[in-house]
């Protein structure tokens, strides 16, 4: 039987990667300004994951036009 609270830290990773896509996404439909900015909810020690997350994110989302000048 699993303990209380063992899947605790497995929910954290996700919500912060969910909170990563989620602001890429948005400023993706110009809907907010592109902003390093960690989120207060996110725990400090995991300001560094929800950043890099959202560069993927981030990378994902760019406009297709962006992409093909990239190339």
């Amino acid at each position: 039987m699993a303990k209380i609270g063992e899947n605790v830290p497995l929910l954290i990773d996700k919500a912060v990667d969910f909170m990563a896509s989620s602001q890429a996404f948005v400023e993706y439909l110009k809907k907010s300004p592109r902003t390093n900015r960690v989120p207060e909810q996110i725990p400090k020690e995991k300001e560094g994951q929800f950043l890099e997350r959202l560069e993927y994110y981030r990378a994902l989302y760019k406009p297709e036009c962006e992409q093909e000048t990239e190339q």
